[in-house]
């Protein structure tokens, strides 16, 4: 099964059960900023083996080893990734683009 990077997570030393939920909630917040992964492919958590020990990473995985990555997608989350881990805002691609003629809340 083909499998392509998105980026490691998780609270170094934690417990693995507070890890999977941080890595299921970088998930959730991937799929709101840059949508659904492509058909027949999926974000998911997959454990590494380090001489120190396990640690987790987040991946776009699909069945069919003929069919490409996408590239784009995995960029947009790599990038949403890495703001969501850091605090800070989405981002730009992903939020809706403002009427140049409306103020920010919308208004004429």
């Amino acid at each position: 099964m083909p499998t392509e990077l998105i980026g490691e997570f998780g609270t170094p030393d934690a417990e693995r059960e507070w890890i999977v939920a941080e890595c299921r909630l970088a998930i959730q917040h991937l799929k709101k900023v840059c949508g659904e992964p492509p058909p027949e492919m999926k974000l998911e958590i997959q454990w590494q083996e380090h001489e120190l020990g396990e640690y987790p990473v987040i991946v776009l995985s699909w069945e069919d080893a003929m069919r490409g990555a996408p590239w784009d997608y995995i960029a947009r989350c790599e990038n949403a990734l890495t703001a969501y881990e850091y605090g800070e805002e989405p981002p730009r691609w992903s939020l809706p683009a403002l009427d140049e003629d409306q103020d920010e809340e919308g208004r004429p």
